[in-house]
């Protein structure tokens, strides 16, 4: 398979993103092919990264934005090169449901979505859909009182694909710790272990 044809597949969602991210740092053709210094990337977002090679390689593909990112990227990459392509729609239907139903305190990657929240019968309605995924949310992030509320990025722990209990989070002054901020509390329901996260502003 050529390089143009593995960014067709992966495009066109006939190859997973993991066998393309590892496409992209073994396969010297394609290497080559998507760093051509004959295409002007001034404008986009890709002129950032040099050339579209370096975007690519920058790009987390267990996060299904990335692959939505990677995907609008080829999509521009073969616009300059006059090549005809068909698109796949599932990363961006499931990045969709991730951004409408993923509560505001949680933040995980697209493949503990589709392993874990995303239903596995997709013959539902929208609304069908999104209400399971909201229930499978509430099933595996559960909390003593109230969720966390991050002063930075949501940084819920997950061990072994399984996301641990949250208790609480405990104030930090700065007239003690130098910095304000919060220490948020989680606890292993299976082994008892209690684990924390902080986080200051």
């Amino acid at each position: 398979m050529n390089a143009i044809d593995i960014l067709l597949q992966f495009v066109a969602g006939e190859i997973d993103a993991k066998e393309f991210e590892n496409e992209l740092y073994t396969n010297e053709e394609l290497g080559q092919l998507l760093q051509d210094s004959t295409l002007n990337w001034s404008g986009t977002y890709i002129a950032k990264s040099l050339n579209l090679y370096y975007y690519l390689i920058e790009l987390n593909y267990s996060r299904i934005e990335d692959n939505v990112n990677a995907i609008g990227a080829l999509e521009l990459f073969f616009k300059r090169k006059d090549i005809k392509y068909s698109k796949t729609n599932k990363h961006n239907e499931l990045y969709d449901f991730i951004l409408t139903t993923q509560p505001k305190y949680i933040d995980i990657d697209g493949s503990f979505f589709e392993k874990f929240i995303l239903p596995k019968n997709q013959n539902l309605s929208k609304v069908e859909l999104k209400q399971l995924i909201k229930d499978n949310f509430n099933k595996y992030f559960k909390y003593q009182n109230k969720p966390p509320k991050w002063i930075q990025n949501p940084a819920w722990i997950i061990r072994d694909d399984k996301p641990l209990y949250f208790i609480g989070q405990l104030e930090l002054k700065n007239d003690t710790f130098h910095d304000n901020g919060f220490v948020y509390i989680f606890a292993n329901t299976e082994t008892g272990e209690i684990e924390s996260v902080k986080q200051l502003y």
